[in-house]
């Protein structure tokens, strides 16, 4: 599929019981309750101004405007995210669908699943399970061959080189999207469709999301209705369902999309493999000459056998995809067994998104590093700092923390996120121990004045994930319990100490030894802060 730089982005909602839709037409797209908003929900939930939809480039991000209530994006609390088709924004109590409509033959497809209705004793079917075993065996390697068995009833003679073609096509495209794009291609260049649509289908959440749809002139502007009998019996009871003048079947018969469209033929094709049904692809016609017959019926079937394959495997590739992009993001935060973790959590996915979590900052800066700079000639400076930092950092992930960022001589980090752990304001303590065990060790063997560092801990909650704009987003962590965390480094803490906040101090005072210092108005503060220095631990250690 194209990028999302040539998209169009709709939200839908509803609103007294009746779905809603409005085109965000403007780079600047204000939500709220205010009248002059370019999208008002009138809900006592919703912020007068409430968030706002921003484009650029790179696609569609949302952001909170400091509401009252929040922005969620797939349960999500964020304060800003790109904008992905299917998303779901809850603004405050209000639900809208984001349906991001992308350029070319095809486009996210739109669709409207009619209400149940009555079986049509003389609808086509096929039964995919039968056709699945004969017409994609495997061979030694694994890989699915196409082959067509005596008993199948497909005509082999015309079809067999179509459906090779098929599974070579598919199973080199390199992307679900464009494996989808591809079986659309494939439906429309074999069947004389008019107007075709492929749902997948999640067996988990008994959820079926619709994705590409697309006419014989190209791509479609209006949603496509299918009826959800049709559908669920296709998903339920695996096979292919063949329907011809649909406007006097039983279960068809009330649909409005019938009446105002002259739908007069339809089939319905899972994507079928190993018992699973993955999606399924739906087509109609308006004409009223040429309806399907049940050799259109074998042909999509037997396509939709193969692609089910190829969706599988082109899912399977996303997915590794998406996972070592995952793992490298990750490395640059995390220790290796941390990642591994993250990376194999099934919910591993949203590990980078933004959402409130409890947690414990760290600030550490060393104290002597600019007179000793002053001494070396930057290439030495460079390398004495890499070699403390590198320290510093093994440190942090030894005790699972997570590195923030490097800022000058110093570095930030946090604990207890994206693995959330209840003992992270001791991991966090003890890792700052360690940290001025390690400095004490690095002095021991280098030449010139004793480097010496200070640090502040703070723990509460705060905004964790994906920050920045599209082009540039970092994981990090953003609150007041940050800014404290900073404060006390640089405000309280000597070199050589190790200050901690009062919420830290209540969650680490049966572990650690520490001291009362003098409450203290950190700047920003308006109530004085209670601090401490932590001694060592209670068992004897510093």
């Amino acid at each position: 599929m194209q990028s999302e730089t040539s998209t169009a982005l709709e939200l839908r909602y509803l609103h007294a019981g009746e779905e809603r839709r409005v085109v965000v037409d403007h780079t600047n797209f204000l939500i709220g309750r205010a009248p002059d908003c370019a999208l008002t929900l009138s809900d006592d939930s919703v912020s007068r101004r409430h968030a706002r939809i921003l484009r650029s480039p790179a696609g569609w991000t949302i952001e909170d405007l400091d509401s009252k209530n929040g922005l969620r994006i797939n349960g999500v609390r964020t304060p800003q995210q790109p904008l992905r088709d299917g998303d779901r924004v809850d603004v405050g109590g209000v639900r809208l669908l984001a349906r991001v409509q992308r350029g070319g033959r095809t486009t996210a497809a739109r669709v409207v699943f009619e209400p149940e209705r009555s079986p049509h004793p003389h609808t086509e079917v096929i039964d995919l399970a039968r056709l699945d075993s004969l017409l994609l065996p495997a061979h030694p390697g694994g890989e699915p061959q196409p082959a067509i068995a005596p008993e199948q009833p497909v005509d082999a003679g015309a079809n067999v080189k179509l459906f090779s073609d098929a599974a070579e096509a598919l199973i080199t495209c390199d992307s679900l999207d464009e494996t989808l794009e591809r079986i659309l291609d494939l439906v429309f260049d074999n069947l004389p469709a008019e107007r075709g649509v492929i749902c997948l289908y999640d067996e988990a959440s008994d959820e079926t999301s619709p994705q590409v749809m697309r006419t014989r002139e190209g791509a479609a502007n209006e949603p496509i209705r299918i009826s959800s009998q049709i559908a669920g019996d296709v998903i339920r009871r695996k096979r292919a369902l063949l329907v011809n003048d649909p406007l006097h079947d039983e279960r068809f018969g009330g649909a409005e999309s019938i009446i105002l469209m002259h739908i007069r033929s339809a089939m319905c094709a899972p994507l079928y493999r190993d018992g699973r049904v993955a999606g399924f692809v739906y087509l109609d016609r308006q004409s009223g000459h040429q309806p399907f017959d049940r050799a259109h019926l074998h042909t999509l079937s037997a396509l939709a056998v193969i692609s089910a394959v190829a969706v599988e495997q082109a899912s399977l590739r996303d997915r590794l995809r998406d996972e070592e992009a995952m793992r490298t993001r990750l490395a640059r935060y995390s220790s290796p067994a941390v990642v591994e973790r993250i990376v194999g959590d099934a919910a591993g996915s949203g590990a980078m998104a933004a959402e409130e979590a409890d947690v414990t900052v760290l600030f550490a800066d060393l104290a002597g590093f600019t007179s000793l700079a002053e001494t070396l000639d930057p290439s030495a400076t460079l390398h004495i700092l890499n070699q403390v930092l590198e320290q510093l950092t093994q440190a942090i992930f030894e005790f699972e923390g997570t590195l923030d960022k490097f800022h000058g001589d110093g570095v930030m980090a946090f604990f207890g996120a994206p693995l959330p752990a209840d003992d992270h304001a001791p991991r966090a303590v003890a890792a700052a121990i360690r940290m001025q065990e390690l400095l004490t060790a690095f002095n021991t063997g280098a030449h010139g004045p004793p480097l010496q560092m200070r640090i502040g801990i703070n723990s509460g909650t705060a905004i964790v994930g994906d920050v920045g704009a599209p082009q540039r987003r970092d994981y990090t962590v953003i609150g007041d319990v940050v800014n404290t965390a900073s404060r006390l480094q640089s405000s309280v803490a000597l070199p050589e100490e190790i200050v901690i906040g009062q919420e830290t101090w209540l969650r680490v005072q049966e572990t650690f030894t520490c001291e009362a210092l003098e409450p203290t108005r950190l700047k920003g503060k308006r109530r004085l802060v209670e601090p401490y220095r932590v001694i060592c631990a209670r068992d004897g250690t510093r």
